[in-house]
């Protein structure tokens, strides 16, 4: 889960792209090593995997969540 304030990208920020092509959720723009040592430039989701997975981080984070009362003290 993210937020982004800024949408420039930059030095020190995640800038990926998500598409949706079919059943079928895609993030590139991607630089990273893969096990082989080849660059990792894109990674296909099944789109039923990638909905389960945000809603169990999402669930997860809310347990985490802190919110800010206005209460002194």
């Amino acid at each position: 889960m993210a937020a982004q304030e800024q949408p420039e990208p930059g030095p020190g920020r995640l800038t990926i792209r998500i598409r949706l092509r079919g059943e079928t959720v895609i993030w590139s723009d991607l630089m990273y090593p893969g096990f082989d040592g080849r660059v990792i430039e894109e990674v296909h989701f099944r789109l039923e995997q990638y909905l389960g997975e945000v809603e169990r981080a999402y669930a997860a984070s809310k347990d985490q969540l802190v919110i800010p009362t206005n209460e002194p003290g």
